[in-house]
């Protein structure tokens, strides 16, 4: 009887010790050499305001439209350990300092959604119904939509690429892959209900985003890539001056898929100017009592943000091109 004390009494100082590792490890965030803050631009009616992971909000003064909109951005503990749902304070808090930076009235002509994961759908069908926006993204993101009853009239659902118009804005969705990191892959085939597990939220169809408008042009002048990952050839005879790349997870990836991932969008569309994204902590808030928040690159367990970084930068001073990491409410003028 006193052994099997013993041995429980071992076995629980190792299962504590475990997990206070694990919490060490979720919390320490790695140091990055970061290029240069990104230089203010001369103000130009096209903007976007970027706001954590690849949540952006793009306006040209006459109509306001969002990539993602994940403001909600649960602590870990909830992520693990609960079912999520909307936290419509922080939403209606991160959304309203969003249009008072962008100096715009409080309407979305529309939300195209990445994939669906939580970290990109979980706030749009509620950002759709508070501001009258169209949800456009693949038919998973369509079962998330209608589990928070947006109405079908609000929806455009795609089963590959495609291409939707927002205000005078043409964006065109690529079907792209999601970066290779274990947690991809799945369809919502019936309606999400909130509140749901994380992991309930199956990626779907994982887009890229070609953005055009006819006060910068005939062509397209920007490309968002909101997740790490390509399609060899998905970018074939597209051209642009800007391209928003995604990071999460790629510092767990090889070097040789790194720069294949940075010849596929940077060096094969030409583009001179490449802005990070969805490389922070989205377990971090975007606002907190009120007042703004920087962020944070993901912890070292999930993540190795400095070698991809230092990867990046080698490879955009041998291409000529510039390099910005985007902090939360930097904006971006063209």
């Amino acid at each position: 009887m006193r052994i099997l004390r013993f041995a429980l009494y071992a076995l629980s100082a190792i299962v504590l010790l475990g997990l206070g590792a694990l919490v060490f490890l979720l919390k320490s965030y790695p140091a990055a050499q970061l290029p240069e803050s990104l230089k203010p631009s001369p103000a130009g009616s096209v903007r976007t305001l970027f706001l954590g992971t690849s949540s952006m909000a793009w306006t040209d003064g006459q109509s306001t439209w969002l990539v993602d909109g994940f403001f909600s951005r649960q602590p870990l503990s909830e992520v693990a350990f609960t079912r999520l749902k909307v936290d419509e304070t922080q939403v209606g808090a991160v959304a309203a300092e969003m249009f008072k930076r962008l100096d715009m009235p409080s309407a979305l002509s529309g939300i195209v959604v990445a994939h669906s994961h939580y970290d990109h759908s979980l706030d749009a069908p509620f950002l759709a119904k508070q501001y009258g926006a169209r949800v456009v993204g693949s038919e998973s993101t369509l079962q998330i939509a209608k589990g928070q009853d947006v109405p079908t009239t609000q929806i455009d659902a795609f089963t590959g690429s495609g291409r939707v118009k927002l205000g005078e804005f043409d964006i065109q969705l690529i079907q792209s892959a999601h970066a290779p990191t274990g947690f991809t892959g799945g369809f919502n085939t019936k309606p999400v209900f909130l509140p749901a597990h994380a992991l309930q939220f199956k990626e779907g169809i994982s887009f890229s985003f070609v953005v055009s408008h006819p006060g910068l042009g005939p062509g397209p002048f920007a490309l968002i890539q909101p997740s790490a990952g390509y399609v060899e050839g998905q970018n074939k005879d597209i051209a642009v001056e800007h391209v928003f790349l995604g990071m999460g997870g790629l510092g767990k990836l090889s070097d040789a898929y790194i720069e294949n991932y940075w010849r596929e969008m940077v060096v094969g569309t030409g583009a001179k100017h490449v802005y990070l994204i969805h490389w922070d902590d989205f377990t971090q808030p975007l606002m907190k009592k009120g007042q703004l928040v920087g962020l944070k690159p993901m912890p070292k367990l999930l993540d190795d943000f400095p070698r991809s970084l230092e990867l990046l930068k080698m490879f955009s001073e041998r291409d000529g091109v510039t390099l910005h990491v985007l902090d939360a409410w930097q904006m971006v003028h063209f």
